[in-house]
C-alpha cells in the first residue's frame, strides 16, 4: 500500500511516501501561507497515494478532519475543513490527526521507543507537543491534544504564550522562545557575521557551544522548564521513559543537564526516567502522519 504522510509545522512541511513502513521519497518545503495552499500542496504530492495522513501542531477533531486550534503556521486555519477540501481533490481516504501524536507514533512503531509499551514524548520546534503511549498505543483525547506538554506552565510570570497564557514550557524550549532570550548578538555570533534577523535556535547552540555563557543559560533554561514539565507528566502517568525529538532537539545535549537535574530532583515520586533521543530524524512526523492514514485506507 502506498501511503503519503505530511508534517504541517510552522515554519517547514515535510512529506514522505511509504511502500509499507518504508520511505520511498520525501522532501521538504516551506509551509504555504494558508491552509487552502497547503491542502492544494499535499494534493499535488498524491499522485500514487492509497492514502493520506496529515499532522497538523494543534487541536483537531479526527471524526471530521477540521482544524480547530492551529496556531503557528501561517494562515487562518481555525476551523478549516482540511480533510474534506483534501478529499475533494485527491479522492482517497484521508485522515488529519495532531503533529505529535504522529510524531509518537512513528517513534512507537519504527523507532526508538520501539519495543516500549509507557512512554512521554516531546517535540521541539516552532513549538513545543507532547504525547503520551500507555500499553502501546497513543492516547488521542477529543481534540486530539491528549499529552499537550508544551503548554505546561513552568514560570506563571513568565513570556506570553500564543496559548493565551504565560510561562508555558513552549516560551522556553521552542525555537522562537530560545531566540527570544537569547536576543541579538553576543560576541560570538557578531563575530560569525550572523546578522540578528538571522539568528536561529541552531545558532545559539553553536554559540553555546563556543564558548558563550549567555547561550548556555538559554539553553539551561530551557533544560528546566522541560524538566519540570517532563516532571510533571511523568507524575501524572507513571511512565519511565522519555523520547525527545523536533528540530529543537540537536541541541538536547546542551538541556540535558539542567533536565536530569529537575528529573532527578524529584526522583523519590517519579523514579528514574531515561530520556532517549528520537531516531528517525526530521521526517518522523510526516512518517506518523503517513501510518494513521493508512488505518483510515
Amino acid at each position: 500500500m502506498t501511503l503519503l504522510g505530511i508534517d504541517v509545522g510552522g515554519t517547514y512541511t515535510k512529506w514522505v511516501l511509504m511502500e509499507g513502513a518504508v520511505v520511498a521519497g520525501s522532501g521538504t518545503v516551506p509551509t504555504p501561507p494558508g491552509p487552502d495552499e497547503t491542502v492544494k500542496l499535499a494534493a499535488s504530492l498524491a499522485p500514487r497515494a492509497e492514502s493520506i495522513g496529515i499532522g497538523l501542531p494543534g487541536h483537531v477533531d479526527r471524526d471530521t478532519g477540521t482544524a480547530l486550534f492551529v496556531p503557528n503556521p501561517p494562515g487562518d486555519w481555525d476551523g478549516y475543513p482540511v480533510g474534506a477540501r483534501l478529499r475533494a481533490l485527491v479522492g482517497v481516504p484521508v485522515s488529519v490527526v495532531n503533529d505529535a501524536r504522529a510524531f509518537a507514533l512513528a517513534e512507537l512503531e519504527l523507532g526508538a521507543a520501539r519495543g516500549l509499551a509507557d512512554v512521554l514524548f516531546a517535540v521541539l520546534g516552532t513549538g513545543v507537543g507532547g504525547a503520551v503511549a500507555l500499553r502501546g498505543d497513543v492516547l488521542v483525547g477529543p481534540r486530539d491534544n491528549l499529552g499537550e506538554i508544551g503548554h505546561v506552565t513552568v514560570a506563571p510570570w513568565g513570556p506570553a504564550c500564543c496559548c493565551g497564557n504565560r510561562g508555558c514550557v513552549e516560551t522556553f524550549a521552542a525555537g522562537p522562545g530560545i531566540v527570544r532570550a537569547f536576543g541579538s548578538g553576543t560576541a560570538k555570533i557578531t563575530a560569525a557575521k550572523i546578522t540578528a534577523a538571522e539568528i536561529t535556535a541552531a545558532a545559539v547552540a553553536e554559540a553555546a557551544r563556543a564558548g558563550d555563557g549567555r547561550a548556555a543559560k538559554v539553553f539551561e533554561r530551557a533544560g528546566w522548564a522541560l524538566g519540570v514539565a517532563l516532571g510533571d507528566a511523568a507524575s501524572f502517568f507513571g511512565v519511565g521513559s522519555v523520547v525527545v525529538g523536533g528540530g529543537v532537539s540537536g541541541a538536547l545535549d546542551l538541556m540535558r543537564p539542567a533536565l536530569h537535574a529537575e528529573l532527578a530532583r524529584r526522583r523519590p515520586l517519579i523514579g528514574d526516567i531515561a530520556v532517549l533521543p528520537a531516531v528517525l530524524g526530521p521526517l518522523a512526523g510526516a512518517i506518523g502522519a503517513a501510518l494513521y492514514g493508512r488505518r483510515s485506507g
